[in-house]
């Protein structure tokens, strides 16, 4: 029986892997589109790996939206603003890292999360 792919495109998981980088959208053009009817390793490990990085993030995006004045500072350096500026910025930092292992169709895990993703979205 003859394999269907997504828009005709055959690859070895690295379209799977690179498209599931764009958020929502791409995470699920990613899974549905390209990994449902080919599953590979390496489109199934990025497609861990992003789905644990966006949790993350908003997590703690909305987290610190929903925190409580008198548990963060907001006067000074320190504000809830910063730090959820320097949290895009490390999260833009890892998103590059792993997209860019998706692109040369490595299975690097991206730093801090990569590793815990694999362990708890295993059945992916």
């Amino acid at each position: 029986m003859e394999r269907k792919y997504l828009f005709g495109i055959e690859d070895d998981g690295r379209t799977a892997g690179m498209v599931s980088y764009f958020f929502v959208i791409g995470w699920s053009i990613g899974y549905f589109g390209f990994h449902q009817p080919n599953k590979t390793s390496l489109s199934a490990y990025h497609l861990r790996q992003t789905l644990f990085l966006y949790l993350i993030y908003v997590a703690i995006w909305f987290g610190l939206s929903l925190a409580p004045p008198s548990v963060i500072q907001h006067s000074g350096i320190f504000s809830v603003y910063i730090l959820k500026i320097l949290i895009t910025i490390i999260f833009v930092v890892l998103w590059v890292i792993g997209l860019t292992g998706a692109a040369n169709g490595e299975q690097k895990p991206i730093p801090l999360v990569g590793n815990v993703a694999q362990k708890i979205f295993s059945s992916i």
